[in-house]
């Protein structure tokens, strides 16, 4: 195997559980299990690309190859956090708003 998709399936799954973790503890905005785990798989895959198609950024974060593993493992929980972030204030706002209320 490629040693990209490797890092990309690594990636998926550190996002994945970055995003379940940190939904866990948004209680009162959580999507539940499922969901935070999909968008935080989204969130680390769109954050791991973005550290491989940057490679002056990928090149100084990381020396070798664990540096690279790690460094693509800490970015995806990373843009989990900040996607699950995103969305879970999204979804507040905009339900806030629908009830005819502002959130305070």
């Amino acid at each position: 195997m490629d040693v990209s998709i490797v890092l990309t399936i690594g990636e998926a799954i550190a996002g994945a559980i970055g995003g379940i973790a940190l939904g866990g503890r948004l209680q009162d905005s959580s999507f539940g299990k499922a969901v935070n785990g999909f968008i935080g798989l989204v969130g680390g895959i769109t954050v791991g690309y973005l550290l491989h198609t940057l490679p002056d950024v990928a090149s100084s974060a990381s020396t070798g190859s664990l540096g690279a593993i790690l460094g693509s493992i800490i970015g995806a929980l990373v843009g989990a956090g900040v996607l699950i972030t995103i969305c879970a204030l999204v979804k507040d706002n905009l339900w806030s708003v629908h009830k005819g209320r502002l959130r305070r």
